[in-house]
């Protein structure tokens, strides 16, 4: 499988050039490029993941640097680790950003304009739109209002100062993009099943994903507009969810050329090909928060994903690094001055989690367990909410098999008994489920994810770091910054940011409601 991959990962990248000038490409200035769709389909995966065009970019700026330490699943004392404090880096905020519309949503938009020029192409045109879904998401999650319906048509349209919608538009347009693409695939119709770097051409794991994806975008929707998050809640779960973890939604990789690897792997670790190896550097590890939580849960992954320096993962030896502190000496906000300074004593990501080839974990059936089990309690599903909770817990264990089949945890029984399902208000249900929700992101890398479902849910309790020179007045940042270039380039900038109150990190988006 890996070989296909990497030979598949290798094509799509060699004709990565083919796509960075459309108009020198086109015959046909009036009509998109003639890329072949399989191409385009394996290139934008790989760009919406941050593998390509760069490993060390994106992912590195928008997952590790920012989401991860902002939400106290990763911590950092060293001072690029900006999201750790709070402060604001121009360099670094707007990257995801600057570099999705550039390369992801511009390949997407273009493979769905080329994909429907032929009925034949309905499984890669839906596989498309719910790719773009997904990308746009994380855009929106992140940034708030966001050029979407008019985004990556510089070339096709000549549009090239796209206006920001709204988000609760585009939260309307992305779950209707979901529930037509997802009812479009067909099992008759010809499948890509080589340029597929996530099923391999399963079309019905991909109508689960599109489902799944509808759920958390449904869920993410429950304070603002609560009738229309029941609706699509509802439609997700009767049109039918993950039922295992084989129907994880992952993107793979494969070991070779820095295009192939594992994006938060090259940044962690380091390969023939070339890598960060930040890890080394112990330049962002484990959080506090996040080690003393599982340690009180009595949480076995702990013995999967936490090493100190050396690869030791004795689990008496795991401990968490505080947020919010740096390597100075004799100051209120020194490590030294609340414990342990030597940062090779402290936790991080097991050398099991940063190979080469781990796939990036975007939606787990885990998750849809836990938010099924949330819906189950609001009144919008039915069902046992207890059932899909204890589901979710054992899933969240034996899904480790992703990084390495060894690293699954078969016995689940004890952990669900020691972590039960309350019997108390729907608060303390939330503060279960969301617990779960936490510990899973992190093991999953998927710090993203992680930070909106805490900005929606407020779960678990954190404790904000106070900085000096932080740019939030001390509370968790609730929205990512604009590059700064959108205002020179973009006409349409100064209205989303006066919409949303100015570009801040205190500013919040659409669904963000106190």
């Amino acid at each position: 499988m890996n070989r296909k991959i990497l030979a598949m990962l290798t094509l799509t990248v060699a004709m990565g050039a083919c796509t960075k000038d459309f108009e020198q490409i086109n015959i046909n200035p009036n009509s998109p490029s003639s890329v072949p769709l399989s191409f385009l389909l394996g290139q934008s995966q790989l760009m919406i993941d941050g593998s390509a065009p760069d490993p060390g970019y994106k992912t590195w700026r928008g997952n590790l640097i920012y989401a991860g330490p902002m939400v106290q699943q990763l911590a950092a004392t060293n001072s690029y680790y900006t999201g750790d404090k709070y402060i604001y880096s121009v360099e670094n905020t707007g990257a995801y950003f600057a570099d999705s519309y550039s390369n992801a949503v511009k390949n997407l938009v273009n493979l769905i304009a080329l994909a429907k020029e032929n009925p034949a192409n309905v499984n890669t045109l839906s596989i498309a739109r719910i790719l773009k879904v997904l990308q746009m998401h994380l855009i929106t999650d992140m940034y708030g209002d966001a050029p979407y319906s008019e985004a990556g048509l510089g070339y096709l349209n000549q549009l090239f100062s796209p206006k920001y919608d709204l988000q609760k538009d585009i939260y309307a347009d992305m779950l209707k993009e979901l529930d037509e693409a997802g009812t479009a695939l067909s099992t008759s119709a010809t499948v890509p099943t080589s340029a597929d770097f996530s099923f391999g051409g399963d079309i019905n794991k991909w109508k689960k994903f599109a489902n799944s994806l509808m759920l958390r975008l449904a869920m993410r929707m429950q304070k603002v507009d609560p009738a229309s998050a029941q609706t699509w809640a509802k439609k997700a779960v009767d049109k039918g969810l993950m039922t295992s973890n084989d129907d994880t939604y992952t993107i793979k990789h494969a070991s070779g050329p820095t295009y192939s690897i594992n994006p938060n792997s090259y940044n962690l670790s380091i390969f023939p090909s070339g890598g960060r190896n930040i890890l080394n550097e112990d330049a962002v590890l484990w959080s506090k928060t996040l080690i003393d939580m599982m340690k009180a849960r009595k949480d076995p992954r702990v013995n999967v994903i936490a090493a100190i320096a050396g690869g030791d993962m004795t689990p008496a030896k795991q401990k968490g690094l505080p947020n919010g502190y740096d390597n100075t000496t004799g100051t209120p906000f020194s490590l030294a001055s609340v414990g342990d300074p030597n940062l090779k004593n402290y936790s991080r990501p097991s050398p099991i989690m940063i190979n080469a080839d781990d796939p990036s974990i975007y939606l787990t059936y885990a998750e849809t367990r836990f938010l099924l089990a949330e819906a189950i309690e609001r009144g919008w599903a039915t069902g046992s909410a207890k059932d899909e909770y204890a589901k979710g817990q054992a899933a969240a264990l034996s899904q480790l098999a992703l990084y390495d089949p060894t690293a699954a945890i078969t016995n689940t029984a004890d952990y669900v008994a020691a972590n039960p399902y309350p019997t108390g208000s729907l608060d303390d249900k939330l503060a279960q489920i969301h617990s779960e929700m936490f510990i899973l992101t992190a093991t999953t890398m998927n710090f993203y994810e992680g930070w909106s479902n805490w900005r929606r849910t407020g779960l678990p309790k954190l404790t904000p770091v106070n900085y000096p020179g932080n740019s939030s007045g001390g509370q968790i940042p609730r929205r990512m910054r604009y590059p700064p270039t959108e205002a020179a380039v973009n006409s349409n900038y100064a209205l989303a940011n006066e919409r949303q109150g100015g570009d801040s990190f205190n500013s919040r988006v659409w669904w963000d409601k106190q």
